[in-house]
């Protein structure tokens, strides 16, 4: 018990716990990009169990399967992820000590499908949502995928050498790759075969697989007309890697409601249209949708009869048990003082006790976020010396026992359908607005962000406009892309942002090609203006020379903690930044007005 520990022990937990960097349970929302240290499986294992039975399916067969995976705020969508992850990864070691040690018919092993699960970020919208799909699949399985794929599918049209002194012929491989694979896949075909074959060309054909911007001098050189970043390209090589990798591969795209929260209906009918693509068109994947609970019935509204016909049922994610979340504290706690070098103390739920974790459990109804919202909360008032844990009985009692009814939270959770469609829609970008979810300061997301400030201010100061989604434009024979079109007070503005991973560093070299595609856009009298917008403090010779020349070019300087305040405040109320933004658009719409922050009463932080 609790009580047994003596007072140095207490003392000295305490103490650890004072002085630690990063305190237990500070990371209450899981990010895809940061692997979670404790997994409670139970509430989830009947999920993976339906993964895992689809990824043998499709293993045998190649047909592709989608499945979503329902949850609320805080439920565990994320961190799912990351348990396939942790699977993935037992699984590997599995078959490398196997391999090593030949202690069993390899044929036997075989019977279990080989997987990799890719995660699919938050938002990818619907700007270059393939392009933004490939390049996750690219990082996750690393660069030797396209040695892997390149290697096997040049033996497969001969060539190999046949002898010391002959050398296989290129365009002879190229050309029996591309019966096999005709139209719009042959340059994928020719950039493969090329990067296999020519060690000359090898850098440049590797720069087009990953999806970098090259000139035409370069593009004439590997003998190619298009552009990875253009959908069909983009599919025909998902599609030859997919048939050609020998694994299944489960996509898990998080948070589906996200095209929503940043562009609206359109954006989200549109993922959904890829989503089918990528169903119909590639085999060898299992589609695992992660979505909120609450807004699934609008995504089946919008998605046609096909798509949900061929829908696995959707699985719902279980809440903790009051014995689940005794567990998940007691690793936690465990890991924590591991990694402080330390004996755990002989309470594992210390600094805590029973009576409060039975509190916090009714308090939270097993939600796993904001149970550790709470647990972390406690452990601050126990560490900070501002309760003791007999007086933090006394508070956990008083917030249990006004905390509302399971059947009223639940009330409140449901959208009625059959109300008006706009009582619908404020209701749903409530229940989006409140919820705290990862963001992924990406292109995309800025993008989406910008798009939604512009509609909400555009629409609030009653101005005439229209917005549109990845715009094309023609650039010779070849079809370019810009993130957005906007047409406002009778100019139409293209909107682009570097292909970059991070808002916190220059954007380099691919700076001047964003800039460049607006140019060419406005050369081409397919835009009149354009936004540029980079990571603070992008510079170098060409890109600044074509900023220099080109004044209907204006630049918009972000870094990643503006773009995350920028997109976190996509559905409430523009930031400065975005305010500022939309003034260059629509000149007259006057300062920015910071919001009315009613302040909160301090008594009341315990129980929110």
């Amino acid at each position: 018990m609790y009580s047994e520990l003596s007072d140095d022990d207490k003392e000295m937990y305490l103490d650890v716990l004072r002085e630690a960097p990063i305190m237990p349970f500070s990371n209450f929302v899981s990010r895809g990009d940061i692997p979670d240290k404790v997994d409670i499986a139970r509430p989830r294992s009947y999920i993976d169990r339906e993964v895992y039975r689809l990824v043998q399916q499709t293993s045998r067969d190649r047909s592709s399967r989608l499945i979503p995976i329902l949850g609320s705020a805080g439920s565990g969508k994320t961190h799912a992820y990351h348990s396939f992850k942790d699977k993935e990864r037992e699984n590997k070691k599995k078959l490398e000590t196997v391999e090593e040690l030949e202690e069993i018919d390899a044929s036997k092993f075989a019977t279990a499908a080989d997987w990799t699960i890719v995660y699919v970020p938050s938002p990818p919208a619907s700007i270059r949502v393939l392009l933004h799909v490939y390049t996750c699949i690219i990082e996750e399985i690393g660069a030797e995928l396209l040695d892997v794929v390149s290697e096997k599918l040049v033996k497969k049209w001969g060539g190999t050498k046949k002898g010391i002194f002959q050398k296989p012929k290129l365009d002879e491989v190229i050309q029996l790759g591309i019966r096999e694979f005709p139209g719009v896949f042959a340059d994928c075909v020719k950039a493969l075969v090329t990067y296999q074959l020519d060690k000359n060309k090898k850098p440049l054909a590797e720069r087009w697989l990953l999806g970098e911007d090259l000139e035409d001098e370069e593009l004439n050189d590997l003998g190619i007309n298009s552009v990875l970043e253009e959908d069909d390209i983009c599919l025909s090589l998902i599609k030859i890697i997919t048939e050609n990798l020998d694994k299944v591969l489960i996509l898990y795209f998080d948070e589906l409601e996200s095209p929503y929260r940043m562009l609206g209906e359109a954006a989200e009918m549109k993922f959904l249209e890829i989503l089918k693509r990528l169903y119909n068109e590639v085999k060898g994947l299992v589609i695992t949708i992660a979505v909120l609970k609450e807004i699934w019935p609008r995504i089946i509204e919008i998605a046609d009869a096909p798509l949900r016909s061929r829908m696995e049922p959707e699985q719902d994610l279980k809440p903790f048990s009051l014995n689940d979340l005794k567990i998940f504290f007691s690793k936690s706690m465990e890991a924590f003082w591991e990694d402080n070098n330390l004996n755990p103390p002989l309470y594992p739920l210390f600094p805590l006790n029973e009576k409060l974790i039975e509190m916090i459990f009714e308090k939270t109804k097993g939600n796993p976020r904001n149970s550790i919202k709470l647990c972390r909360r406690f452990i601050d008032k126990v560490v900070m010396d501002e309760m003791s844990v007999d007086e933090l009985l006394k508070v956990g009692a008083e917030i249990v026992a006004t905390a509302k009814p399971k059947a009223e939270i639940e009330a409140e959770e449901v959208i009625d359908f059959s109300k008006p469609r706009e009582i619908i829609k404020k209701t749903i970008e409530d229940i989006l607005a409140e919820e705290e979810y990862s963001i992924e300061v990406n292109p995309q997301s800025i993008a989406g962000a910008t798009l939604k400030y512009i509609n909400m201010v555009g629409e609030e100061k009653g101005k005439k406009f229209k917005t549109q989604m990845e715009f094309k434009f023609k650039l010779g024979k070849r079809s370019q892309t810009l993130a957005a079109l906007i047409e406002a007070e009778g100019k139409n503005w293209g909107l682009e942002i570097p292909s970059i991973k991070t808002f916190d560093r220059s954007a380099g070299v691919a700076g001047y090609y964003a800039a460049k595609r607006l140019k060419d856009a406005i050369d081409e009298k397919a835009i009149d203006k354009g936004l540029l917008i980079v990571p603070t403090g992008s510079s170098g010779a060409k890109f600044e020379s074509i900023l220099q020349n080109n004044p209907d070019i204006h630049k918009i300087e972000l870094n990643n903690d503006v773009g995350e305040k920028l997109i976190a405040n996509a559905l409430k109320y523009p930031t400065k930044e975005g305010w500022e933004i939309c003034k260059i658009i629509f000149k007259d719409i006057g300062e920015y007005q910071p919001p009315q922050v009613e302040e909160t009463p301090s008594n009341e932080e315990m129980s929110e």
